[in-house]
């Protein structure tokens, strides 16, 4: 099941980044031979839209838009050729054509956390406009580390934390903050003490019954691996709704944009990158905690995508972007030949990393 919403997940996001390139090429008249759903080989062709091709394709992994003069051969073109080719459109329709995708990446994000403030949402306290009066709050795990004593213990995330208790004192859960379990937790772990959890899940109470141990968050302290968040129920109106969806996409923005330059820069390890097997896990952890949770995820990984999209890298968006840059300024053509090289180059990179962080995911399964 996990792998079949990471699919689909994975296939809107794919989907409206390909949209964002295909509507503005649309828009400068560049001829857009082939829309893709999924990647070739091709299963069939379905329709057209306005001279385009639209097909479905084997692999079921997102899309893509087949731009003419977007791959630049160097071949010499009629001029009823010129008048749709990518290549001879000015640089500044040729910018927002690459950076139509990014764009539409970030929309969607900023369209799916305002449209979960307007529905109503299980939202942590943390997230809420200020002064508003959540009617009750709950106490939720929100993720569970797989080799810590949570996840041995059995844990899940959308387990509501309702009482915590070591041999010495019982806690039933009111207004306790995470900053309060975590203090008994580490307390109890330095006194040798287990600690049980009783959850609510589904509709049935657990009792979980843990070890803490020392330094899964820093040395000195004991911790079992998961994460709480305190929520409550948050709908917003509608202008409301926009703005702290707006908001919330800038700040989650900054975040993957200095988390990006923290991994590039050799301050945060490359452990902390997930590949898809990780993201499957996370999807179905977001998943199990609430719809609510999957479609704030789903944004995040929206922004996720289009931030890497922008990194000035051959292959990705960005170094496309840096190519018409580089040509504004020195107003004239790279030698397409070159282009292309380096391009295929990054494209084999990336396909590189991606084998390596995947199975370094795997490698963490076990």
């Amino acid at each position: 099941m996990n792998i079949l919403i990471f699919i689909l997940v994975l296939g809107i996001l794919i989907f409206v980044h390909e949209l964002g390139h295909f509507l503005f090429a649309k828009l400068f008249k560049i001829r857009v031979d082939e829309f893709g759903f999924g990647y070739p080989p091709k299963m069939f062709q379905f329709g057209t839209f306005r001279g385009t091709q639209l097909t479905m394709n084997w692999i079921p992994f997102g899309g893509f838009v087949k731009i003419f003069g977007e791959s630049d051969d160097g071949a010499e073109l009629t001029e009823e050729q010129k008048k749709v080719s990518l290549i001879y459109k000015p640089r500044w329709q040729q910018f927002f054509v690459m950076f139509g995708g990014i764009l539409f990446n970030v929309m969607f994000a900023w369209l799916l956390f305002s449209g979960l403030y307007m529905s109503g949402v299980t939202a942590s306290v943390d997230s809420a406009p200020r002064n508003y009066t959540f009617d009750e709050t709950r106490l939720l795990v929100s993720n569970v580390l797989d080799s810590a004593p949570a996840g041995d213990a059995g844990l899940l995330p959308g387990d509501e934390l309702k009482e915590y208790y070591n041999q010495n004192d019982v806690v039933t859960v009111t207004d306790e903050t995470i900053t309060d379990v975590a203090a008994f937790i580490n307390e109890s772990g330095r006194t040798g003490q287990d600690v049980g959890f009783v959850v609510l899940r589904d509709t049935d109470l657990e009792i979980i019954v843990m070890t803490p141990e020392e330094g899964i968050v820093s040395e000195g302290s004991y911790a079992v691996g998961i994460n709480l968040d305190r929520v409550g129920e948050l709908k917003l109106p509608v202008h409301q709704a926009l703005w702290y969806g707006a908001k919330n996409t800038v700040l989650f923005t900054g975040s993957i944009v200095e988390g990006f330059w923290q991994l590039i820069s050799g301050q945060l390890s490359a452990d902390n990158v997930s590949g898809p097997v990780g993201i499957i896990k996370q999807v179905g952890q977001a998943n199990a905690v609430g719809i609510s949770y999957l479609i704030g995820f789903t944004a995040l990984l929206s922004l996720n995508l289009a931030v890497l999209n922008l990194v000035p890298f051959p292959a990705l968006d960005g170094g496309r972007i840096l190519v018409i840059a580089i040509e504004a300024i020195i107003r004239k053509r790279l030698k397409p030949p070159i282009v292309n090289w380096v391009n295929t180059i990054g494209f084999f990179v990336l396909i590189l990393l991606m084998i390596v962080v995947t199975v370094n995911d795997v490698i963490k399964l076990f």
